[in-house]
């Protein structure tokens, strides 16, 4: 039988066979690369953990080891493509305060919109959060989204990471408190702390050194809600920016679901909360699903963003199911290239030396006179319409504007060769607010307006099928250029827009055409006179006479 190991009490090394054998396998070549290689790939991890502390996207695939071989770094389960590097790399330079603005000045607030279940929560949230807290176990962390459950199921996937041995690798001397570690409200040994909440929910007491806000909006029907857009405004700005502290670090990934949205009110100087000031501190990164011009990635247009996952067929289907939604959610343009009510190809345009000879003029205003309008706007629309009854927009007024130089704006489109026959304005915005002061200067300016107050019934939409039938007959023309931009996109966003007041104002015109030529069986109208008969300039005479009258009883 082999001898039994024994202890030399000089050397104290073993002998005996089993310490022979032990001798043999380690001389043995084939072990000793077996080993070699078992050092080397612990060099490589170390080395792969030391990387991950200082980059983002290193950190998210260190973290995230193949189900299958989680001992070989080269594999991960996460499946990162172009776009999710160039975020990481944008919110590594942003957190060590690399991120310049075009001017050169540091960043320090920044907005990703992206499309849906392309990963922005997993790789801008909860591994941007847990890295962020290894590398600065001392600052407080704030985390919001549209509810608590949702913030919470944050909380919870972001402590895992924190308690996960590659974690651990990566950050030694990061650790929870214990007693402090509940998946909405985490401290750290370093007296850092997480705060994970939902819309509304409170932060007094807790400064935010990193204020991270991941789709304040759960669905569609939230972001149509006007109430909830407010609510979520509010919570934004008077709760968790007031929070901020050390270099105040926000950034919000989102999915635009509205044109109103937080990021809307933001950055779109149309909304009435932009502030140009703070829209400049902002750095906001757009990211299509399918590629527009001058693609942020470099991709051609018209590539889809991930192909493997979401490939084109996908999304050109997505976008023939919902038009509107697409244009919003995939395309992070809450105004939306083909219509619901509207649609692109039904609304004409043409050259203004096109326009037509022998037209009947028109003229429409909707005013923001009423409560709680102060920041609308005022839009005034003179049109021409033809044998054909085609309706041709000849002039085109749009302002925030008091009510003085309102009136001489409307005087100012009535006048000239082309003055319209009536004027059409929603009931009491005449009436009870600026008539007495335009009849005063329509007898000192000579320049006289037949005006028809009209009585919408029903909400925006309805009254907007008024003109939207005769726009989907191709039966409205509006002239080329950039100054009519706003109305074509204002009708195509419509009713989901952030403004309403060029359909408003459009939605006049088709009521009073109606009321105009249209048939009533119960009633008929007498036939207006034809314009240039001696009976029309009689009709106009008398129109005049009592604007006079009601001018000097004024």
């Amino acid at each position: 039988m082999p001898r039994a190991n024994a202890i030399n009490p000089i050397t104290g090394k073993r002998y005996g066979w089993e310490a022979e054998q032990e001798a043999k396998k380690l001389a043995d070549p084939a072990h000793q690369q077996a080993q070699l290689q078992q050092e080397i790939a612990l060099l490589e991890r170390q080395e792969a953990a030391v990387r991950a502390r200082d980059d983002l996207m290193a950190f998210t695939k260190f973290t995230m080891p193949d189900a299958a071989d989680p001992n070989d770094i080269s594999k991960s389960a996460y499946r990162d493509q172009l776009f999710h590097r160039k975020v990481a790399q944008i919110l590594t330079l942003f957190e060590k305060g690399e991120l310049k603005h075009a001017d050169g000045t540091p960043c320090t607030q920044v907005i990703f919109a992206m499309p849906p279940r392309h990963g922005k929560t997993e790789l801008a949230t909860k591994r941007n959060t847990a890295w962020i807290s290894g590398r600065h176990p001392d600052w407080n962390i704030a985390v919001g989204s549209y509810s608590d459950t949702m913030a919470q199921d944050f909380g919870a996937d972001t402590r895992a990471i924190l308690t996960s041995s590659q974690f651990k690798q990566i950050f030694p001397k990061h650790k929870l408190k214990r007693g402090g570690n509940a998946k909405d409200n985490m401290q750290t040994e370093k007296g850092g702390r997480l705060v994970f909440v939902g819309r509304g929910g409170a932060l007094t007491g807790r400064g935010a050194h990193v204020l991270l806000i991941d789709d304040l909006y759960k669905d569609h029907e939230e972001a149509r809600s006007k109430t909830i857009r407010e609510q979520a405004w509010n919570w934004f700005t008077k709760v968790a920016m007031t929070r901020r502290m050390g270099r105040k670090l926000v950034m919000i990934t989102m999915t635009r679901w509205h044109s109103d949205d937080i990021v809307g009110r933001i950055t779109d100087p149309e909304n009435p909360c932009y502030d140009a000031i703070e829209a400049k501190k902002w750095m906001i990164i757009r990211i299509p699903a399918i590629a527009e011009e001058d693609d942020p990635l470099g991709r051609e247009e018209g590539e889809a963003l991930w192909e493997e996952d979401y490939g084109l067929d996908f999304l050109q289907s997505q976008q023939r199911l919902d038009p509107l939604g697409f244009a919003a959610l995939y395309q992070q343009r809450p105004t939306v290239a083909d219509g619901v009510l509207f649609r692109r190809e039904n609304i004409q345009r043409y050259d203004m030396s096109d326009l037509p000879e022998d037209l009947r003029f028109y003229g429409a205003s909707d005013h923001a006179v009423a409560t709680g309008q102060r920041n609308d706007y005022s839009c005034f629309g003179k049109v021409g319409v033809d044998r054909q009854d085609n309706i041709w927009l000849v002039d085109l007024f749009r302002q925030k504007v008091s009510s003085d130089i309102a009136v001489e704006a409307m005087l100012t489109m009535a006048g000239g060769n082309m003055r319209p026959l009536l004027w059409w304005a929603e009931r009491g915005h005449i009436s009870k607010s600026i008539g007495p002061f335009l009849y005063k200067r329509m007898a000192e300016t000579g320049t006289y307006m037949n005006v028809v107050e009209v009585t919408p019934i029903g909400d925006k939409e309805q009254r907007a099928q008024s003109i939207a039938a005769r726009v989907a007959m191709g039966k409205v023309f509006i002239p080329k250029g950039p100054q009519f931009e706003w109305l074509v996109e204002e009708m195509l966003a419509f009713p989901n827009g952030t403004h309403d007041d060029g359909v408003d104002m459009l939605s006049l015109l088709g009521l009073g055409l109606q009321s105009q030529f249209g048939a009533s069986a119960a009633k008929p109208k007498p036939a207006e006179p034809k314009f240039g008969t001696i009976a029309w300039v009689k009709q106009q005479e008398k129109l005049a006479e009592r604007h006079r009258r009601s001018a000097e009883d004024w």
